[in-house]
């Protein structure tokens, strides 16, 4: 495919290439990540209702122990450019480009550009991916398998704004039952942007001016107890909140240096003037325990 070239800078290159900015990968950093899965992986999720018994002199074990199982299917994906060094003959790069080369700070910045366009794409299919409507281009993301699962707790969803951000995120902690509530991992309530921002609003409607002078960055929680992720990949248009634990969601791959490894492959040697950089990784997304998630969403 051949480069697209829009130029709107005439005379000697001056800083750096300006990029579009990408969504942050926000979410990966705040679940479970299973690396070295070759292709498939069952997951055990073990539950064990603790409870205290009358002391006895024979082995009598009460409670049950049960083990669930889910499995991580990982779908691998590419991502394939190339540029042309025919393209900057008349560009500011010429110099580069007359010698079939490309300027060293354009293939950096190319390599930064995909890994972080990589990051942006993922954050949004870790979500709303959907693999039978787009197969080979999307794993199942959390949303889409949280949608089909009958054991997850759906409350009835509506539009969040600031009037009424408060009680719906009251009506998402109060679903989860409590044993996961106050258990030693607290659960985690991932929002979408759109829904944190009401939040934030409705807390400087009721006085907590904190929110407006707070600092570069407004401490994320909730009633004080419960961290607040904010997904930038949840469905725009969409009010989201998740209520989970970090330990019962999960996203596998294989080797975690994949997503930051693009190869680049200088075809000068074999008679073009053509730049190629490769992305090669694998990804997918599962839960844990359906009847421990609350899931709140216009999406569904």
């Amino acid at each position: 495919m051949a480069t697209n070239l829009t130029k709107s800078y005439a005379g000697k290159y001056a800083g750096e290439y300006l990029r579009a900015a990408f969504l942050a990968n926000d979410t990966l950093q705040n679940i479970t990540v299973k690396e070295n899965i070759d292709y498939r992986q069952v997951v055990k999720k073990l539950v064990a209702d603790i409870s205290f018994a009358e002391p006895t002199c024979s082995w009598s074990p009460e409670g049950d122990v049960t083990i669930t199982e889910r499995w991580l299917t990982l779908t691998k994906f590419q991502i394939q450019r190339e540029l042309c060094a025919v393209d900057f003959l008349a560009d500011w790069a010429a110099a580069d480009a007359q010698k079939g080369k490309l300027e060293p700070a354009l293939v950096e910045n190319m390599i930064a550009n995909m890994l972080e366009g990589i990051a942006q794409n993922n954050e949004q299919v870790i979500w709303t991916g959907n693999a039978t409507a787009n197969p080979g281009t999307e794993y199942d993301g959390f949303l889409t398998l949280l949608d089909a699962d009958g054991t997850v707790i759906k409350p009835t969803a509506v539009a969040i704004d600031k009037t009424n951000v408060f009680a719906k995120l009251e009506t998402v902690v109060a679903a989860m039952p409590t044993a996961v509530k106050y258990a030693s991992e607290k659960p985690v309530i991932y929002m979408d942007p759109a829904s944190w921002e009401a939040f934030m609003n409705a807390n400087m409607a009721a006085g907590n001016g904190w929110y407006t002078y707070g600092g570069a960055e407004v401490p994320k929680k909730y009633m004080g107890l419960f961290d607040i992720v904010v997904c930038p990949g949840m469905p725009v248009g969409e009010s989201t909140v998740v209520f989970a634990r970090k330990s019962n969601l999960w996203f596998g791959t294989n080797l975690l240096n994949d997503w930051n490894n693009i190869q680049v492959i200088d075809m000068t040697q074999f008679g073009e003037e053509n730049y190629r950089f490769n992305a090669k990784f694998l990804a997918g997304a599962q839960f844990g325990l359906g009847p421990e998630i609350v899931a709140y969403s216009t999406w569904f």
